[in-house]
């Protein structure tokens, strides 16, 4: 079965997005519906017969999804008009909750992770090479029901370049790209020529989301070039000339296809059009918190932001956005206990295994997850940057070299 397992899985990763929109196709459920039925009966079945003990990040996380479930039937958060066992099924909590016991649970090997490299690298490329289209035609492979869903953001005044991540979720390339990104640099600086279009593909793709945060995020994993150890002052002016020869080249890829930068720089990073309207609503945001979440201090009031709040809130985006102050409206202190204790164990194990294997990926990776989510309300943990990021740790927790592989590790070679 564990070989069966890595199959499927070299498949579905980084292959999802493309999955996500086959199901878009496929029927009017979404693409975590169909991989519950799936992952749900095998994670049940390796919790009832394995007698491998569960990671801290990953009990933590199953509490979290009990109290989450259990918080949205007792509190009615749940859509009138939907099944609740549809609704389980639906939910990307329980479909992350199925993915990590099935990923605790196997064994993968260097072919695996070598194939999963190569494979990351082709989605970077596809992920550049749709970008630079949609500069062009923003509904290029762009999934309709984001524009419906999020009018304020995807609409005809803003049209962000989503790459080929907005089939999953319309914030999926967001989360996902800059951990592609950071595993790349791990995996490929060494290859100089492949790792200069990995540098040119992380600012390219993150400033075209013309999202902040996903800017911020590419920031964080390129910095981890600069401040690990064992470079020499000649490594890091070369590294330096990539990044400024890889602007260079973004600025004169823009001028030629038409695309107005200063027009994105004035109105997303400066916003200068919105009067600060953006880092505004963040401001409502804690000040609402600061009245709402003494009333519900301890179990919160459910994942589901109430009537009162969001009047409070102005008639803006309706609800608190901030990530950790959201969640702890939803779930109380209780309920984020369970939730920020598993990220700080995923936090810890990937610093372990940079420590050991030099392998930064996962932390930095992860790094970027909590920045983001103190800028917008999005801990989905079944994005497919968070799953890659367990799976890349459960196997150098588990990797043993022969004598001959330890000069020529995974984290050194693709």
């Amino acid at each position: 079965m564990n070989r069966q397992i890595q199959n499927i899985l070299s498949l579905m990763y980084p292959f999802f997005p493309f999955l996500a929109w086959i199901a878009h196709f496929a029927g009017d459920k979404p693409v975590t519906f169909y991989f519950n039925i799936l992952a749900l009966p095998l994670a049940i079945y390796f919790l009832v017969s394995s007698k491998r003990k569960l990671p801290a990040y990953l009990i933590c996380f199953m509490l979290f999804v009990f109290y989450h479930l259990a918080s949205s039937f007792i509190n009615h958060t749940i859509p009138d008009n939907q099944n609740p066992a549809f609704f389980i099924l639906y939910d990307y909590n329980v479909f992350a909750f199925a993915m990590f016991v099935v990923i605790e649970n196997t064994d993968f090997d260097v072919a695996f992770i070598e194939k999963m490299n190569r494979n990351i690298f082709y989605i970077i490329v596809i992920s550049l090479l749709v970008s630079i289209l949609q500069m062009q035609n923003p509904n290029f492979f762009f999934n309709p029901r984001v524009l419906m869903d999020n009018p304020e953001e995807f609409g005809e005044v803003e049209i962000r370049n989503a790459s080929i991540y907005s089939w999953y979720t319309a914030n999926s390339g967001g989360i996902t790209f800059p951990i592609l990104i950071s595993f790349a640099l791990n995996y490929f600086e060494a290859q100089k020529s492949r790792f200069m279009f990995i540098v040119l593909a992380g600012i390219l793709v993150s400033f075209l989301t013309k999202a902040r945060y996903v800017m911020i995020s590419a920031i964080l994993v390129f910095s981890q070039l600069f401040i690990s150890k064992g470079k020499s002052f000649t490594k890091l002016i070369s590294l330096a000339f990539i990044f400024a020869a890889g602007i260079a080249l973004f600025v004169f890829i823009a001028d030629q296809v038409g695309y107005d930068l200063q027009k994105v720089i004035s109105s997303r990073i400066l916003e200068e059009d919105s009067d600060m309207e953006s880092a505004k609503a963040r401001v409502v945001s804690y000040e609402v918190f600061m009245k709402v979440f003494p009333q519900h201090p301890w179990l919160g009031v459910g994942p589901a932001t109430g009537k009162d709040v969001v009047e409070l809130l102005g008639g803006g985006i309706p609800l608190i956005h901030v990530g950790y102050l959201s969640y702890l409206y939803f779930y109380g202190l209780v309920g984020c206990l369970f939730l920020f204790l598993s990220l700080f164990f995923l936090l810890r194990d990937g610093w372990r295994v940079g420590k050991k294997w030099g392998f930064w990926g996962s932390f930095y990776g992860l790094i970027t997850f909590c920045v983001a989510n103190a800028t917008f309300v999005y801990f989905n943990f079944a994005e497919m940057g968070i799953v890659l990021c367990v799976i890349y740790q459960r196997f150098y927790k588990t990797y043993e070299p022969e004598e001959s592989e330890l000069e020529d590790t995974p984290a050194t070679t693709s």
